[in-house]
């Protein structure tokens, strides 16, 4: 069987990817060198890769997290038939 992933592993990995973005975001303001910010970028871009990777070790598990995202939940009360 396959190893799970630590979802804090993956969390943590959310949280670094968002400050690099930030950063990236922040050094486009400023207009700094663009290579500085190539090279951040070529670490989200890697950071990204990672999270994926981690998803899909576990397949069901993916499906689940990208069928969560891509499909809106209606309110319970919808879902259960239950009006106001």
């Amino acid at each position: 069987m396959g190893a799970k992933p630590q979802p804090s592993n993956i969390d943590q990995l959310q949280r670094d990817l968002a400050s690099v973005n930030r950063c990236i975001e922040v050094l486009e303001k400023a207009d700094a060198d663009p290579r500085d910010i190539e090279v951040l970028t070529v670490h989200a871009l890697t950071l990204a890769e990672r999270i994926d990777e981690m998803r899909w070790l576990n397949p069901a598990a993916a499906l689940g997290w990208l069928f969560e995202k891509a499909i809106p939940q209606r309110p319970l009360k919808e879902r259960e038939g239950v009006t106001s």
